[in-house]
């Protein structure tokens, strides 16, 4: 059977051929990458075909294609056609891709568009999955439809947690399957040989680099004001020169603002360390490959676990607390990604008023209970027909675990309310009730405010003079 992998990032399509090489796909037909690039600007910058190395994944496909192009001149993003014209879409895509027998696709992010919209155009394909990262690790963030969720096969991942289960689509009995990380750094070292290698322009650092700092940009999700962010960068560096790494290299995110680099070069040569800049617009894994370093640095990033898991790396968390504390709502899929790097990596603290720095070793905890818990909790109605929650166990077992589960709309609309739902699992229903009166709440108050504000224009408007 012919295989349609459809990849909108580097980390899925290397994923996607380790998998291949790893033998997962021995019984598929021909290979067809379909290349999304989910950029809101896609004509700005370069796409994943264009980039130095891509040679190098395109050789385990027999045809590779930009959905982009074939769509165009819609955004992979909004592309949503009528259920009339589904047929139309099909047809034009398989005859690019040279597909006319049965044929299975692997897609990444099933619940959001281009992914929704394949699925809808290639009714009766089987699906497998391919993770995307962390958050794989966390329950499914919308519904799946049941036509849909009957054709789920896999779920390919890079093991990111050392053995821990993922959560996502367990609800539909999906077969959770190991990309080995052998097979990926092989990948990841191939892609990096064909892009530098030979090629003196824009060359990555010759000279060793001890450890990596990570950044994310929480900023542009609303987590951390710029100026916030900026100075977690600074407790970033200031922890690897505590630690006693004197080459250290920053890989900045690629739409932060250059003013975040620029003080940080600055802070660097205050602390007495030159500090590298990594602006080449290349995968994080590339750098782990070519430059060797010992150490990540970072908030909780996919490339933080990356670097552990894959890698072999010492792993620094900085500032997970605060990001916690800061997620909008409990449901937020960036919740399970900062309790397994909370629980699983060193943790730097670093103190202004004394100038110490503070390492917490990874907690003693059973990380699987805490992340199946906190899931059931963020999406209570996928786990309707499975045996009642052991959050009571994981709380006698480490009180601190609390912090994972205090709702920040619950603790700011209800009077001391800081735990999200009670250990056994919340019906649909329920649950729908409860969102309906949070944003009931938040209406009354927001109408208050209004008729307040009325008042006042209104004496100022007709006060006698």
């Amino acid at each position: 059977m012919d295989q349609l992998f459809i990849a909108p990032t580097f980390m899925a399509a290397a994923t996607m051929a380790a998998a291949i090489d790893s033998g997962l796909y021995r019984d598929s037909g021909q290979r067809v990458l379909l290349v999304v690039n989910n950029a809101k600007i896609p004509e700005i910058g370069r796409s994943l075909t264009e980039q130095q190395g891509f040679d190098s994944l395109a050789s385990r496909f027999d045809r590779v294609l930009s959905l982009n192009e074939l769509i165009f001149p819609y955004h992979p993003r909004a592309w949503n056609p009528p259920s009339s014209k589904l047929d139309t879409w099909r047809d034009k895509i398989l005859e690019a891709a040279g597909i006319e027998g049965e044929f299975g696709i692997t897609l990444q992010s099933l619940p959001v568009r281009p992914s929704t919209t394949l699925t809808k155009l290639f009714k009766g394909a089987p699906i497998d999955v391919v993770s995307d990262g962390l958050m794989s690790y966390g329950p499914t963030r919308k519904a799946i439809r049941p036509s849909v969720a009957a054709r789920l096969r896999r779920l390919l991942y890079l093991d990111l947690a050392g053995g821990l289960r993922p959560v996502l689509l367990s609800e539909h009995g999906i077969e959770n399957v190991v990309v080995p990380a052998e097979a990926f750094r092989a990948v990841v070292h191939e892609y990096g040989k064909s892009a530098f290698e030979g090629d003196d322009e824009g060359a990555l650092p010759d000279e060793p680099v001890e450890a990596i700092m990570l950044g994310q940009y929480l900023a542009a999700l609303g987590l951390l004001s710029e100026d916030e962010e900026e100075e977690l960068h600074h407790e970033l560096l200031r922890a690897a020169v505590a630690l006693g790494f004197s080459s250290i290299a920053f890989k900045p995110h690629p739409s932060a603002p250059p003013a975040f680099t620029h003080s940080l070069v600055d802070l660097g040569r205050s602390l007495g360390v030159e500090l590298k800049v990594l602006e080449e617009p290349v995968p994080v894994e590339i750098l782990y490959d070519r430059l060797g370093p010992v150490a990540a640095i970072g908030c909780f990033s996919t490339g933080l676990s990356t670097a552990v898991e894959t890698y072999g790396m010492t792993g620094y968390a900085v500032g997970v607390d605060k990001v916690l504390t800061r997620l909008p709502r409990f449901e937020d899929s960036n919740r399970i990604p900062l309790a397994i790097t909370d629980v699983r990596l060193n943790r730097v603290e670093w103190d202004e008023t004394t100038a110490a720095l503070s390492v917490r070793k990874p907690a003693d905890v059973d990380v699987q209970l805490l992340v199946e818990e906190v899931a059931r909790a963020m999406q209570p109605g996928h786990f309707e027909e499975q045996a009642g929650g052991r959050r009571d166990e994981l709380l006698a077992q480490a009180p601190w675990a609390v912090k994972y589960f205090v709702d920040p709309e619950a603790s700011a609309t209800d009077a001391g309310a800081l735990v999200v739902a009670p250990p056994a699992a919340v019906s649909y229903q329920a649950r729908v009730e409860r969102k309906a009166r949070r944003v009931a709440a938040r209406l009354i108050r927001k109408n208050r405010r209004l008729r307040k504000l009325a008042a006042v224009g209104k004496a100022i408007r007709f006060q006698p003079h």
